[in-house]
């Protein structure tokens, strides 16, 4: 991967620690998005250890923030000559009902809308790369998500009776969905994208709750996989030819299909318009943006329901 610009998001830890010091020990430049400065330098130091020589990056970002996502994209954009491949892997899981700063459920604030929001601003550097890669860190959990073209406004919002699990789900869905349309309105060779369940694996997604499915997950770290694998899995997809996993959900690096509700083509490009409304983006995720600079700050776009 040397010359490539990598960008991973919630790379401190886990499978985003692993697919950056993969990335780093290939000869990339390896950008880590982290929410923690200090955690995010402790990653640097550390895929150092492993790799003297590793271009690394550290930029500071709370994906809850639509705003911290515009500062991201626009720093992103103006200090990278290119970026080549992107990789979508932070996630959260809150037990309870926890609402961001833009009103939006925080899990699906963070797992999924951030990333929308994101790969469409760095659109323009990733269709240079001909082509760019978008790698979406979905999980084998979106076979409990229960997405309907009825409720997508009340998942987006917390509406209704809220279950952690549920909600989770529900995003992972999501990332599969939006694989699928962003492959619809790209061909391979302009932008190549794919999803994948990472293995399930000792992480830290569980650290911060208290319930019983969080105690029993802690509980069983030893016995699941090791980061490293997802991480791998994640490297491994970046590197292949866009043809061979372009609109694909992978278990780990094996092909494989998602439930039905993630090949729903029309469900997909639904979610689409609405994360797009949500982000404050165009639902056509293209052509010319209306108002003061909304694509990083600025007057935000109406946009048609």
């Amino acid at each position: 991967m040397k010359g490539n610009v990598c960008v991973v998001t919630g790379a401190n830890s886990g499978v985003g620690f692993e697919t950056a010091a993969g990335m780093a020990g290939l000869g990339a430049t390896v950008v880590l998005v982290c929410r923690s400065r200090d955690r995010g330098e402790s990653a640097v130091e550390a895929i150092r250890s492993r790799t003297a020589s590793a271009d690394l990056r550290l930029l500071v970002a709370d994906l809850s923030s639509f705003a911290q996502v515009r500062r991201l994209a626009k720093k992103l954009t103006v200090d990278l000559p290119s970026v080549d491949v992107l990789v979508n892997n932070a996630g959260i899981y809150r037990a309870g009902l926890e609402l961001t700063e833009d009103g939006f459920e925080r899990t699906m604030a963070v797992n999924h809308l951030s990333h929308f929001l994101l790969t469409h601003l760095l659109l323009p550097r990733l269709r240079d790369s001909l082509p760019g890669r978008v790698v979406n860190v979905a999980s084998r959990a979106h076979r409990r998500g229960r997405l309907t073209l009825e409720n997508l406004e009340d998942v987006l919002r917390g509406r209704g009776r809220y279950d952690g699990w549920n909600a989770y789900s529900d995003s992972k869905l999501a990332n599969i969905l939006f694989s699928r349309e962003l492959a619809r309105r790209y061909d391979a060779f302009e932008l190549s994208t794919c999803s994948m369940h990472p293995g399930v694996l000792a992480t830290g997604l569980w650290d911060r709750n208290r319930n019983p499915l969080s105690l029993l997950m802690r509980m069983l770290r030893p016995v699941l996989g090791k980061a490293s694998v997802g991480g791998d899995a994640v490297v491994f997809l970046a590197r292949q030819p866009p043809e061979a996993v372009h609109g694909k959900y992978f278990d780990k690096t094996r092909p494989v299909e998602p439930r039905p509700m993630g090949r729903d083509d029309l469900l997909a490009a639904r979610f689409w318009e609405l994360s797009a409304q949500a982000v404050g983006l165009p639902a056509e995720g293209g052509g010319p943006f209306r108002g003061e600079d909304p694509t990083f700050g600025g007057a935000r776009p109406e946009v048609s329901k």
